[in-house]
């Protein structure tokens, strides 16, 4: 059976969108029907998965704020990537609409779904209805073609023009794919590179690969720095780590820095370079990573939180005995 995943407007397609969410937010959920009916529907962009029949089997929508919400599939139409394809979608819609940025409140179970399509964690978790919910967002890609310009003010001094054909999202799943996925972006960045790990994980950062993959980065010539984000030196001075000692070895092209207590409050890892390219991990204690070789838009929030981190730190003295 086919299934067609169409934009439609709200005065046109009401007693559908609502049917659909009244028995996932209402029946299943408990959710109270002014919680969902909010007024926000006649201005929103709505995205609707029919069948053959005509018959709605889920729906989601776009504020003009970038704030995508209401997604749901019935039931006996779950796991069948309807989903997936309700949130492209709408992430298409986002674009046309020339959105820089999407977020939403995920309810808890569905955080994994959003990540492997490439949001990450924006805030603390909620309450609302009785459901936990986490924040997450999701910058989008500049498009290239269309918009070809609005990419080289982020990019600093391109050797290569073919960037553009690198831009895709890769999901990492498990510890062997991050580790591999890690090692072969270690290729990539010619001036500067970032890291950020709560605690410089030894199963990511500690495998001679990636070691000898950071050491040939920073050999590349006077520009190539790498700088590392920690939230403690505990583990890391306790079991000994490869690439401290390649930082005892190369203090002036590698920092690292420990993040303030009161800041140390982010939960991904992540390596990103040159302000194009980025790898992520938005939870450290689950081997699930996004990466992208060329999405400036990515790379560029990223970068500034960490600068904004960074700027807050200071090294470890527990390090200096390493002569960091």
């Amino acid at each position: 059976m086919q299934i067609h995943v169409v934009t439609v407007p709200w005065d046109t397609h009401k007693d559908k969108l609502v049917h659909i969410r009244d028995t996932v937010f209402g029946k299943e959920q408990g959710i109270p029907k002014e919680l969902d009916q909010d007024g926000q529907d006649p201005g929103a962009t709505h995205v609707l998965a029919l069948n053959e029949a005509g018959h709605g089997l889920g729906c989601a929508r776009l504020l003009a704020d970038g704030k995508i919400g209401r997604m749901a599939v019935l039931d006996e139409w779950r796991n069948q990537g309807i989903g997936s394809r309700l949130l492209a979608s709408t992430l298409d819609a986002a674009k046309e609409q020339g959105l820089n940025r999407v977020f939403l409140d995920a309810q808890k179970p569905a955080e994994g779904f959003y990540r492997k399509h490439g949001f990450i964690n924006a805030g603390d978790e909620f309450d609302e209805a009785g459901i936990p919910h986490r924040p997450m967002e999701l910058a989008l890609p500049i498009p290239f073609e269309s918009e070809p310009d609005l990419a080289k003010p982020q990019v600093r001094e391109q050797e290569s023009t073919s960037e553009p054909d690198k831009a895709a999202l890769q999901h990492h799943r498990g510890e062997r794919e991050c580790v591999a996925a890690l090692t072969g972006l270690l290729a990539e960045p010619q001036r500067s590179m970032n890291v950020y790990s709560p605690y410089l994980d030894h199963t990511l950062f500690d495998v001679q690969e990636v070691v000898d993959g950071v050491s040939a980065f920073v050999r590349r010539g006077p520009p190539a720095h790498l700088r590392v984000l920690i939230h403690t030196s505990d583990l890391v001075v306790g079991r000994g780590h490869r690439l401290l000692e390649l930082a005892r070895r190369m203090d002036s092209k590698i920092e690292i820095r420990r993040v303030p207590d009161e800041l140390a409050s982010d939960t991904h890892t992540y390596v990103t370079w040159d302000q194009r390219g980025y790898w992520l991990m938005p939870d450290f204690r689950e081997y699930d990573g996004l990466s992208n070789l060329y999405d400036p838009v990515q790379a560029n929030r990223l970068d500034e939180r960490f600068d904004y981190l960074w700027e807050r730190s200071h090294p470890d003295p527990e390090l200096r005995t390493l002569r960091l």
